[in-house]
């Protein structure tokens, strides 16, 4: 980008010289105009029009002259401008930047290059006499490419670093074109950066390898050795020069005929392409004796030859001992590694194998033919691989195929050739299969799959339940509004009523949703399973009916497990209904519970059950079953099997149970089998001590599927259809007057903000309402009590109460919403004094908090 600077710029001063040209111009027209009008003045205009025509003339030969480097100036722009994998920039000779691109901009940040680079330069003697060399570059006006390591960011990165002077030309008639002058104050430096820390840290890398191969090649316990189409060594190896005990340098450009003691050996027959068998080299007046092995090969046109040398050649006896040494290693390598292997002759007949290969076919290979363990498909492509190697010699290629075994297990089969080579001569011998077993891996990914898709779907859950409890929170409020005005006998009541019972059922669901994404409110406690069951036993039996024999049976000495009784209870609930529609009201259902340690971490989907001592709820039926493809689905929200069914449920009960399950740190096990039954497992984690252990655990009933409405009178709700019908407006200690009460009602959803004022204003007090905080902050005040709802765009409900707390420390505030009360609380950081309504509320909800509050 062009950076405005007070520097010399070619491009701008021709501009001003052109707008000036022509504003002198127009005067020289307008002087010889008024010299025809005014002819009386003609000396006078006759004066001015010399004096314009100079100066036209003039300006016109300046900006002839200037054009050039204007033009040039625009190709040093463009050059820049364009580069955007490089940092480029245009200085003049004060080193100033003149021109530069956004990348250069954000590098340097207009600062003098050469002080760049001093500032950030490293220790490395290489990036001194690189800063030194672009340094005396910049004195003799000499282009230059240097590799410099600077440290940005406390990170050590290379530069490609290109400098390039460039001469704007210039008719300058005071200055002759070869003057030092001129040129200084003509010439321009080009930079350019390119980052090379990739490619340097790949160098670095190869070096070091290159350094460890030739370290290799070097001291490896053979001796090997070049010699050029003359027989003169050209390389030899430290090895070397100590099989033969001489000094490399003794050796260079020397004729390996020279320390050879039978100068008749085949060894240096030049007719002779291979030789390989024991040669003696002197030294002297001592023989050394060497295995030799060597060819010819072709470099650059010439026939040169390579060979190796094995000093201390063992003899037969030794040979025999070492063979059977090696035989053993074999054969141990063979049967213990951690993959099995099979050596296949053509046929498809079995030749050798290791014991990991019959663990993995579960059964003896001894005898057998490949096709005892694959399928056909399988077996036409090995043998398609095997008909490729065979016409064609790749002995560095391995075919890689996935399969399953006739045995059930997942396999990966890596299939490569075998060749023989008999003196010269190399045979196909078949193919060896190396097979790694992958079930495991299998099930890894499948796993990891789940718990990704259960998280994605948790937070689904968690997202639209606010948007369900503020829809609810409309639906119940003004279905209580109407049921004021339609009591019993009116004719709209029962319709009303079944509205209001199927909202209520539907934040049933939305609290099912909350639960599985672990955002809605737990109480946990310590409980004694073995006694939460015995309270459910009674009404178990009530919900499994007369043909479904119900079997619990206790563990001794459990301990205690910590979690919501509420909790629990639905956990227990949603697996025997479950159970229940599985057996088709028949069968057996039986709930056992012991104690279980695991000895390591286990996992299913995303949750992970830790080490340790765990109580096991075990749930089982003699139902249909699940089937296989089902088992991995069965968790997520609102699949179910029983699609097209009357009565048959919202997908959500097994997903509860999940999210239950997980809050608490606990596992989740399915064992099923169609057409036998099928078996929940439940690790609860187990405590042995309980801190509420002395006082006697309430009663647990199971949750009504449809909340009443209740007073706080005490006085036992008269129900209809599920609803209660007392009056709804009973409240404890009365207010004296409401009207002097002030409301500040914040709301962003319009539906609930709407029946929020005028539910209060029913009851007398003076409310004001806001549609978010914002605006809440702006009404005049001041307020007795505020009522928000936590989630708003902008500033939270919760950020509100806090302001609102400090403009006003005296006001009373009620923090409604969708979520949990503890994520309200969290985010108030520790404030306290505010209250929580649940959303959705009903009408008798929302007046009961509001009277509570202020009577507090």
């Amino acid at each position: 980008m062009l950076k405005e600077q007070s520097l010399h710029r070619p491009d701008r001063q021709f501009e001003k010289m052109l707008i000036s040209f022509v504003y002198t111009t127009i005067a020289l027209a307008l002087s010889v105009l008024l010299l025809f009008i005014f002819p009386k003045f003609s000396l006078l205009f006759l004066s001015l029009i010399w004096v314009l025509t100079s100066v036209v003339i003039s300006m016109a030969i300046v900006m002839i002259s200037d054009s050039e480097r204007v033009l040039t100036y625009g190709g040093f722009a463009n050059a820049v401008l364009e580069s955007k994998d490089l940092i480029c920039r245009i200085d003049n000779a004060d080193l100033k930047p003149i021109i530069e691109n956004k990348e250069s901009s954000e590098f340097f940040n207009q600062k003098n290059i050469l002080s760049f680079l001093k500032s950030h330069i490293s220790e490395s003697p290489i990036s001194q006499l690189s800063l030194d060399r672009l340094t005396r570059a910049l004195q003799t006006l000499q282009p230059e490419n240097v590799v410099i390591e600077l440290k940005i960011q406390d990170k050590q990165r290379f530069f490609e670093v290109t400098l390039k002077p460039i001469y704007l030309k210039k008719n300058d008639i005071f200055q002759s074109d070869f003057s030092i002058q001129k040129i200084q104050k003509e010439t321009y430096f080009f930079w350019t950066f390119k980052d090379v820390t990739a490619a340097q840290n790949m160098e670095r890398i190869l070096e070091s390898e290159r350094q460890k191969l030739n370290y290799f090649i070097q001291n490896m316990p053979l001796g090997l050795y070049v010699l050029d189409d003359k027989g003169r060594f050209e390389y030899i190896n430290n090895t070397f020069a100590e099989h033969i005990k001489c000094l490399k340098t003794d050796l260079i450009g020397h004729n390996l005929s020279d320390f050879i003691y039978d100068k008749d050996s085949a060894l240096l027959d030049s007719k002779m392409p291979e030789h390989a068998g024991l040669v003696f080299f002197k030294n002297g007046d001592e023989n050394i004796e060497l295995f030799v092995s060597q060819n010819k090969f072709q470099d650059d046109g010439m026939l040169k030859t390579r060979g190796f040398t094995l000093n201390r050649v063992p003899n037969d006896k030794n040979l025999l001992q070492n063979f059977h040494e090696m035989m053993s290693e074999y054969k141990m390598l063979l049967h213990y590694t951690p993959i099995g292997i099979l050596s296949i002759s053509d046929g498809g007949l079995i030749k050798t194998f290791n014991h990991h290969a019959e663990e993995l076919f579960s059964q003896k290979l001894e005898g057998s033919h490949i096709s005892d363990f694959f399928d056909s498909n399988d077996l036409k492509k090995i043998e398609k691989i095997y008909a490729d190697y065979k016409l064609t010699e790749r002995p560095n290629v391995v075919t890689e195929l996935e399969t399953s075994l006739k045995s059930g297990k997942s396999v990966l089969l890596q299939i490569a050739p075998r060749y023989l080579t008999y003196t010269s001569k190399t045979v196909f011998d078949g193919i060896t299969i190396f097979m790694t077993d992958t079930t495991k891996s299998k099930d890894l990914e499948e796993r990891f799959s789940q718990a990704q898709k259960m998280q994605a779907l948790g937070q689904f859950a968690g997202g639209i339940a606010h948007d369900f409890n503020n829809l609810l929170t409309t639906m119940i409020g003004y279905c209580d509004l109407l049921l004021e005005r339609h009591r019993i006998g009116d004719p709209s009541f029962a319709d009303l009523s079944e509205v209001r019972g199927s909202a209520i059922r539907a934040a049933a669901l939305v609290k099912q949703l909350l639960f599985y994404s672990k955002q809605q409110t737990s109480h946990p406690k310590y409980l004694d399973i073995s006694e939460t069951l015995s309270d459910l036993s009674q009404f178990l039996k009530r919900v499994m009916g007369e043909q479904i024999n119900l079997e619990i049976t206790h563990g001794q000495n459990l301990g205690f497990i910590r979690i919501d009784p509420v909790h629990l209870t639905q956990v227990i609930m949603n697996l025997s209904v479950n159970a229940k529609d599985a057996m088709n009201g028949k069968g057996t259902f039986t709930i056992s519970t012991h104690l279980e340690t695991l000895l390591e971490d286990v996992s299913f989907g995303d949750s992970i059950a830790k080490a340790g001592d765990y109580i096991v709820l075990n749930v089982k039926d003699t139902g249909s079953g699940i089937k296989k493809e089902n088992l991995s689905r069965i968790f997520d929200p609102f699949f179910s099997t029983k699609q097209n069914v009357v009565g048959s449920g919202t997908g959500l009960g097994l997903a509860t149970v999940y999210g239950i399950v997980s809050q608490i740190k606990g596992l989740i096990k399915v064992e099923s089998t169609v057409g036998v039954g099928t078996t929940f497992k439940i690790y609860f984690p187990r405590f042995l001590t309980a801190e509420n252990a002395a006082q006697p655990s309430k009663k647990i009933e199971p949750e009504n599927q449809i909340p009443v409405l209740t007073s706080l009178s005490g006085e036992a709700p008269k129900l209809v259809f599920g609803l209660n019908v007392n009056k709804t407006d009973q409240h404890g200690t009365p207010i004296s007057s409401t009207s002097d009460i002030k409301i500040l009602f914040v709301e962003d959803e319009n539906a609930v903000r709407a029946f929020g004022v005028r539910a209060l204003q029913k009851k007398g007090f003076n409310v004001t309402a806001a549609s978010s905080a914002e605006n809440a902050l702006e009404q005049e005040g001041p307020f007795d009590l505020m009522v928000t709802d936590m989630m708003m765009p902008g500033m939270s409900g919760t950020e509100l109460a806090v302001e609102m707390k400090k403009r006003q420390p005296n006001i009373k505030i009620i923090i409604a919403s969708g979520y949990s009360e503890e994520m309200a609380f969290k985010e108030l950081n520790g404030n306290e004094g505010f209250v929580f309504l649940s959303k959705p509320y009903s009408l008798t909800d929302l007046n009961e908090k509001v009277f509570e509050v202020l009577n507090s």
